[in-house]
């Protein structure tokens, strides 16, 4: 019986690690502690959006954002499209409680 169950486990696992994640369901990267979203938008363009929370800076974020578009497309000439999420330099300043908005993009990959 613990055979069984350690087979039925395994089998489980593994099929899970072979899954691409484009769901558009939030995902979250332990390494990085930031959660995210992912959906593919056509062959070759997805759209990733980095959930910003209080306590992650941007530059958390858009670090994320470019390891993760290398992941995704496998080799570096891809092309980010920013969408929203990229403040000023003074919007703390003038609006210190503003809650910034998700780092959205489109990416899209280099066709091989």
């Amino acid at each position: 019986m613990r055979v069984l169950l350690s087979i039925m486990c395994v089998l489980a696992l593994s099929s899970c690690a072979n899954v691409e994640h484009f769901s558009g369901q939030p995902q979250w990267d332990f390494d990085h502690e930031v959660q995210y979203r992912e959906s593919k938008l056509a062959d070759n363009k997805y759209h990733v959006e980095v959930i910003s929370r209080s306590d992650t800076h941007f530059a958390t974020l858009a670090t994320f954002l470019l390891r993760r578009s290398m992941e995704i497309c496998q080799s570096y000439g891809f092309k980010i499209e920013v969408l929203k999420g990229v403040e000023s330099f003074d919007d703390r300043q003038g609006l210190p409680n503003m809650i910034m908005p998700s780092l959205a993009v489109n990416l899209e990959c280099p066709v091989k």
